[in-house]
C-alpha cells in the first residue's frame, strides 16, 4: 500500500547507533531471563527492531555479540572504581566491591564472561586488566600494606576468584544463610577485612622457615 502525504519514512540509523542498540536489547534480555538462559538472537533483533542478519553483519557470531556488551559493562565498571578508588588504601580499594555490590542485576561483568566460559569459548580473559592489577599490589608492597614475601599473582588470582564467585552467587548464598543481600556482604566484608590486614605480615611459611 502506497505511503499518504501525513507519512514520514523512519529516520535510518547509523551502524554505530545500531550496534548500541544491539548490545543494549542484548543486555536487557539477559537481565530479564537470566545470564543461563542465554541469549536468543531473534529476540536481540526484534528488540533492537532489525533484521536478525545485521547482528552476523555487525558483530559475525553470538558470541562476538557478548564480548561487546561484556566491554561495555565493563568500561562501567573501571569509570566507577576508578572515581571511587582514587587514594584509597588497600585494604579498603579491595572492601568497596563488596560493599557496593551490585548483583542484583544479572548484567554483572563476572556472570557475562561466565557465560561465554560456558558456551565454549576458550579465550575469556578471567582478569582484565591483570598487569596493572599487579603494579598497584607491588605499590601497595611499597607501601607496607603487603609483605613482600606472598605471592602477587597467586594473590591477583585468589582476590579476583573470591569476588566474581561472590558476585555470581551473592543472592543464593544470601538466602541459604537467610539473610538479606546487603547484610551478607557486610559480614562478608568483616571477615575479608581480616584476610586482608593479615596480608601486612609475612606468610606462614617464611616465619616457619625462620623459625628453624
Amino acid at each position: 500500500m502506497a505511503k499518504t502525504a501525513t507519512e514520514s519514512p523512519k529516520p535510518k540509523r547509523s551502524r554505530a547507533e545500531t550496534e548500541r542498540r544491539l548490545i543494549d536489547v542484548a543486555l536487557e534480555l539477559i537481565r530479564d531471563k537470566g545470564v543461563l538462559a542465554g541469549l536468543n538472537l531473534r529476540e536481540v533483533a526484534e528488540g533492537a527492531g532489525v533484521n536478525r542478519g545485521n547482528i552476523y553483519h555487525y558483530f559475525g557470531s553470538r558470541q562476538e555479540l557478548l564480548r561487546a556488551a561484556i566491554n561495555r559493562q565493563f568500561e562501567a565498571i573501571v569509570d566507577s572504581l576508578s572515581k571511587s578508588n582514587s587514594e584509597t588504601g588497600f585494604v579498603a580499594r579491595r572492601l568497596h566491591p563488596f560493599r557496593s555490590n551490585n548483583s542484583n542485576n544479572k548484567n554483572n561483568d563476572s556472570m557475562l564472561r561466565a557465560l561465554l566460559v560456558l558456551d565454549g569459548d576458550d579465550t575469556v580473559d578471567p582478569i582484565p586488566l591483570f598487569e596493572g592489577g599487579l603494579s598497584q599490589l607491588r605499590k601497595d608492597v611499597i607501601d607496607g600494606d603487603i609483605d613482600r614475601g606472598h605471592d602477587l599473582e597467586a594473590l591477583q588470582v585468589a582476590l579476583s576468584a573470591l569476588l566474581r564467585g561472590y558476585r555470581i552467587f551473592r543472592l543464593p548464598y544470601a538466602k541459604r544463610v537467610g539473610v538479606a543481600p546487603k547484610e551478607l556482604d557486610e559480614r562478608v566484608s568483616k571477615i575479608l577485612r581480616t584476610w586482608l590486614e593479615a596480608l601486612a605480615e609475612p606468610p606462614a611459611d617464611s616465619q616457619n622457615s625462620k623459625l628453624k
